[in-house]
């Protein structure tokens, strides 16, 4: 192996371990998982509103306040698994959303 190839080496170890540290503290910063993310923020949304609100409507508040984009049909999903569960939401019409009653929410 020449002393070009032993270079090369050592650059691409080196960039490999940058990667690495840099994935490192992207996990440390991120606020936990993608849709427990997202859903904490449908959780302030509604909550903000005061009412049940439409999945068309939080996409653009989402839009709107936080400059995220949500995706809809994920988004649903992931509303109607927690509206089964029993957990935070319940679904008041069609992909209309709101937060459990007796959480301190009386709508």
């Amino acid at each position: 192996m020449g002393e070009f190839e032993r270079f090369l080496d050592f650059q691409k170890a080196i960039a490999e371990a940058t990667l690495e540290t840099i994935k490192r503290f992207k996990q440390e910063e991120a606020p936990g998982p993608k849709r427990t993310y997202k859903l904490n923020m449908v959780e302030r949304i509604l909550r903000t509103a005061g009412r049940p609100l439409h999945i068309s409507e939080i996409i653009e508040i989402a839009q709107r306040d936080f400059q995220v984009t949500l995706e809809r049909d994920s988004t649903v999903s992931a509303l109607v698994k927690k509206v089964k569960s029993g957990q935070t939401f319940t679904r008041t019409a069609p992909n209309t959303f709101s937060l459990i009653k007796g959480d301190g929410y009386d709508w």
